[in-house]
Order: C-alpha cells, then structure tokens, then sequence
C-alpha cells in the first residue's frame, strides 16, 4: 500500500543515526500498528496518512529522547577526550587551511608582479593540499562523514612542508626561520603530530567504534 510505504520511509528516515536495534524495534513496532490499521479500518489509506501526520511532532520527540538516552550511555571521560579531540581537530584544521591561504595569496601576489612562472610545481601541491584541507574541514561538520573529513585532512598534511618551501624565497619571516638550527626537525614534528591528530580522531570517529560505544 502507498500509504503503509511513505509512512515507512518516514519512519526510517527519523530513525537514521539512531542504533540498529533500536531503529528496528520502531520500524517492527509500526508494521505491526499498519497491519492491525488495514485489517480493522474500513479506509486505511487515509486515516494511517492523516494519524502519521499528527504523530509527526511525537515520532520526533522520541528520536531526541533516544538520542539523549544513548549519549547518557557514553561515559563522562569518553565525552571528555571526544570533545578534546574535536576542539582540536578543529584548531589544526582551521590553521592548515590559513596557512594554505596565506601561501596562495603570496604566490599570487608575486606571479602578477612577474617575480615567479605561474603554475609551479610548488605551487600546485599548495593549491591542490588546501582544497583537500577545506574539502576535510567541510565534512567535518556532518557525524557520519568526520572520519573521512579527518582522513582527508591527514592527507593534506604534506601542505606544511610545500607551504613553507613555496614561501621560503617569499617571506623574510620564513626565509629566516627555514635558517633557524632545528628547524627542519621542528617541522617534521608539527607535521608528525598534526597527522596522528586527524588519523586518531579518524579511528575514535569510526562509525564501528561509536556503535559499539
């Protein structure tokens, strides 16, 4: 029956996100008040449309007392760490994509002076890792596509080391600090870290690791 299958859908759609069994225990809930609704009502199609209607602010009421029941279920250190990890997968990821910017903007400034040939190796590598970066920040903003906003933003790491070798001959700051002793070093670190942060905000996201939470 059309009407039995949209109100399915719509059930399954206010369920999304929720855990499997629970999203199945109000999907089999239903299906059994449509089957007795078309058994026993004379015109079925009608009245289950106009009853799923009126339900509409109640079924949504019950997905956020279902979610807030699940987040109880997180212990407090777990919400803690996750809530850590985002703050600062959102600090890293925002300062890679500036950092992007700001090598953009100068290579750009310096390509109209005719100071440089445009469309550099370098250059490329700068502009393709700070798309990824924005691409990454981006998908940061949707629960279930984190994990692979944080890949992506793993994957735009590498932005570091092309930035400040595109900025080296640019920038007196950078010239002077690529001559500071240990600085080569120091940012094979910063890049070390910045990827363990996105790959362990990755795994700590991963859609297995939060149903099994």
């Amino acid at each position: 029956m059309r009407a039995a299958e949209l109100i399915l859908r719509w059930c399954d759609l206010y369920t999304r996100g929720l855990s499997p069994a629970v999203a199945g225990d109000r999907r089999a809930e239903l299906a059994s008040d449509l089957w007795e609704h078309a058994a026993y009502e004379p015109r079925p199609a009608g009245a289950m449309l106009s009853r799923a209607i009126r339900g509409v602010p109640a079924d949504l009421a019950w997905r956020n007392e279902q979610r807030r029941a699940a987040r109880r279920l997180v212990p407090m250190e777990t919400r803690v760490v996750g809530g850590v990890v985002a703050w600062l997968v959102a600090l890293a990821a925002s300062s890679l994509i500036v950092f992007g910017l700001i090598a953009i903007q100068r290579t750009a400034f310096f390509v109209a002076q005719d100071y440089v040939r445009p469309w550099s190796e370098t250059a490329v590598w700068v502009i393709g890792l700070t798309e990824l970066a924005i691409v990454g920040a981006f998908l940061l903003l949707q629960r279930r596509s984190r994990p692979f906003g944080a890949i992506a933003l793993a994957a735009s790491v590498p932005l570091v080391h092309f930035g400040l070798y595109d900025l080296d001959n640019k920038s007196v700051t950078a010239g002077a600090l690529s001559n500071t002793p240990g600085w080569g070093v120091a940012v094979v670190c910063a890049m070390a870290c910045l990827a363990l942060l996105f790959i362990s905000a990755a795994v700590l996201w991963a859609p297995s690791r939060r149903a099994s939470s």
